[in-house]
């Protein structure tokens, strides 16, 4: 059981970002639980580091939840309009370049597998701050900067992915 915390906190960070696709607006109840998405997912990894039970599975797990709290975010944004559209072009393009570097991995590894990098970790920072931003100055900039973080993090894990011989999972089975 004690091997598993990582991924209950994993866990619960998707069903706390299921519940955020029932908001339709940016409130208290929904930064509350932002909040809970965001502290879950700074804590996951490193408890499964400390407690040698990281995972392939995990990692899926960790992705999914990134990837339910941010677009439970995005729909908020475009149900209000609260972003131009350059911004979720921009977006988009970051999407297909990460799909992309999946794709690698499927080609190479035979899985579909998401790089965690360092730009990655900087985006989902800049990500996750933006509904606290837009509360307090003009957000345009901001979101600037999390389209070129996005983009920059998407490159990033399409050349990971080229120069991998294994995927971390053929790794960690072998280590």
């Amino acid at each position: 059981m004690k091997k598993q915390i990582a991924n209950i906190i994993s866990f619960s960070r998707i069903i706390a970002a299921v519940i955020l696709f029932f908001f339709s607006e940016i409130t208290n109840a929904f930064l509350g639980i932002y909040i809970y998405c965001g502290f879950s997912d700074l804590i996951d990894g490193p408890i499964a580091r400390k407690l040698e039970s990281e995972s392939i599975f995990g990692s899926i797990m960790d992705t999914a939840g990134d990837v339910l709290t941010y677009f439970a975010l995005a729909k908020i944004l475009i149900i209000q309009s609260l972003l131009p559209l350059w911004f979720y072009v921009w977006e988009g393009l970051a999407v297909v370049l990460f799909l992309v570097s999946a794709t690698i991995s499927k080609l190479k590894g035979g899985k579909f597998y998401f790089v965690h990098s360092r730009f990655g970790k900087i985006m989902g920072a800049a990500m996750f701050v933006l509904p606290f931003a837009m509360r307090l100055f003009n957000v345009l900039i901001w979101i600037g900067v999390i389209c070129a973080v996005s983009n920059i993090a998407a490159v990033e894990s399409i050349l990971i992915q080229a120069k991998q011989k294994k995927l971390p999972e053929e790794e960690m089975q072998n280590a």
